[in-house]
Parts: C-alpha cells; sequence; structure tokens
C-alpha cells in the first residue's frame, strides 16, 4: 500500500505566520522606543505595564502574568532594577521571598511611554475593524488553547 504523501508548505504554516506578526510587531515597538530615545524592550514594558496594574507582585507572579519563564523574568528584572525602574522589597509573611514595585523614575517611565505604545497599537491595527481585531483575538486564544491542550 502506497503512504499518501502531506504536502506542507511554510508560506500557509499558521505558526509561520504568528511567528512573522510577533518578530515584526515587536521589531517595530522595540524601534519606537529607540527612536524617542527610550533603551526598553517590549519585553520590559510587559513588565512595567503588569507592576503598574498591581504593584507588590512576586516574581512568581509577575512571571505568570507577563507569561515569561522564570529565567526571562529574572534577566528582565535584573535590567528594570539596574536601571533604577523597581525595587524589591522583603515579603512580611515570607522572609525568603521578596515583592517588586516601580520607583518613582519607574512610574515616570511608564508615564512617558504608555502613549507610544498606544500610538504603536493603533499603527498596528490600522485597516481592521473592532470586529476584526476580536476575531483574531478569538483565533488567537484557541490557538493558545490547542497547544496547551497537548
Amino acid at each position: 500500500m502506497k503512504k499518501k504523501q502531506i504536502i506542507y508548505s511554510l508560506d500557509e504554516s499558521l505558526g509561520y505566520w504568528l511567528y512573522r506578526s510577533h518578530s515584526r510587531v515587536s521589531a517595530a515597538l522595540r524601534q519606537t522606543f529607540q527612536d524617542s530615545g527610550h533603551d526598553l524592550t517590549p519585553e520590559q514594558w510587559a513588565v512595567l505595564y503588569r507592576l503598574r496594574e498591581q504593584e507588590g507582585l512576586n516574581q512568581i507572579q509577575l512571571s505568570e502574568k507577563t507569561h515569561k519563564d522564570r529565567h526571562n523574568i529574572t534577566r528582565i528584572l535584573k535590567q528594570l532594577d539596574k536601571r533604577g525602574y523597581i525595587e524589591k522589597r522583603n515579603d512580611k509573611n515570607d522572609k525568603r521571598a521578596y515583592r517588586i514595585y516601580l520607583t518613582q523614575n519607574g512610574r515616570f517611565l511608564y508615564k512617558n511611554i504608555k502613549p507610544l505604545v498606544v500610538k504603536h497599537r493603533d499603527r498596528i491595527s490600522r485597516g481592521l475593524k473592532a470586529n476584526d481585531l476580536l476575531k483574531v483575538r478569538k483565533c488567537l486564544e484557541q490557538v493558545i488553547h490547542n497547544v496547551n491542550k497537548h
């Protein structure tokens, strides 16, 4: 019995298009930051954003909220701490752990960066209606669900 040959095209691969989109969007955001004089990565922005949303998270909670693994979140926090954007405070309930807070400089940076991110979001979603964006999000949520199932 002859095996049926599986036809695969990279150009029609969902993963390929997800990767390309993510790479281009991240690179464009990084360039936006650089053009405005900020040495910040999209990953660092995500951490600042989550901390502004809820200060006092521990490293594990921050890792979960930003979808970064333990090593990446450690590296990002080290950079933000070195630049004076965050501070670590001992956890009152667990002396081995610490909580993370934005510094005054971190809050100032967040305030200055947020309009750039909103402008970036508007730029990358130009030509898409609100309903289109909702459909894309639902599709991506399904992809994440499918990947997490296995």
